[in-house]
């Protein structure tokens, strides 16, 4: 009986410690400070630590409360308004964790330029992750089904015009601090996403209800909540 309930309390542990996403690799392998990565203007291509291509750009962190990313080519300084970079298939990707979206990075001589990424699109690089919109919230609140006794993540992705500035979960510590974004469920709770828990209008919470499902649910759950296919029209923004 002590061996069979040690077993249950080891497996518990185990499941409580145990992610329930994975990311491309290449996602979590950032440009980190004082890195080099190269850009091939015609190729479009991103690489990393050659100083081979045309441009070679050194990453440095912005001194500040935003922790911004900035290059540097030669003496002249870009910001690129994102917080946390990453290769991936030679594009370099930025995530902003005050705006919650992910970039896709170009430079053409002049300035850094950024295109904004698609649902689908952060969906590949998140494939176990589900995604929620902001703009699925409905006077700031959304009611989520998540399986009983079973962690899963999901994503909080910005597809509005709202700034999360300062934002971080209530309660909860997330399991990757540079995705602020993403929060794990496996008992039924709710979760608050707000800027040093103020309730006022100026800073205006997210909040999460997630509600349990049981085992003859999950995978029909699971097929309606699988991602669509078809990829739509992604936005075009400069960053200086």
């Amino acid at each position: 009986m002590k061996k069979t309930l040690f077993l249950i309390l080891s497996l518990l542990l185990f499941c409580s410690f145990s992610y329930a996403y994975t990311a491309d690799p290449g996602v979590m392998n950032a440009i980190k400070d004082n890195q080099i990565v190269d850009y091939n203007p015609k190729t479009k291509m991103w690489s990393r630590n050659l100083g081979l291509k045309d441009y070679v750009f050194t990453k440095h962190i912005s001194v500040g409360t935003g922790s911004y990313s900035e290059y540097f080519l030669g003496d002249k300084q870009f910001d690129t308004n994102t917080t946390y970079e990453f290769l991936y298939n030679g594009k370099l990707i930025g995530y902003s964790g005050h705006l919650l979206k992910f970039f896709d990075l170009t430079f053409d001589g002049n300035n850094f330029k950024a295109v904004e990424l698609t649902k689908d699109q952060v969906q590949t690089l998140f494939p176990d992750v589900k995604i929620i919109m902001v703009s699925e919230f409905e006077n700031n609140e959304i009611t989520i089904e998540s399986p009983i006794f079973r962690k899963r993540a999901y994503m909080i992705l910005n597809d509005t015009d709202r700034d999360f500035y300062k934002y971080q979960f209530e309660y909860y510590k997330t399991e990757n601090s540079y995705f602020k974004g993403i929060f794990e469920t496996r008992f039924p709770r709710v979760f608050v996403y707000s800027h040093f828990k103020s309730r006022d209008e100026l800073f205006p919470i997210l909040k999460i209800n997630v509600k349990p499902i049981f085992k003859e649910n999950i995978e029909e759950t699971d097929e309606q909540t699988a991602p669509e296919t078809s990829e739509p029209e992604t936005s075009e923004t400069e960053a200086n």
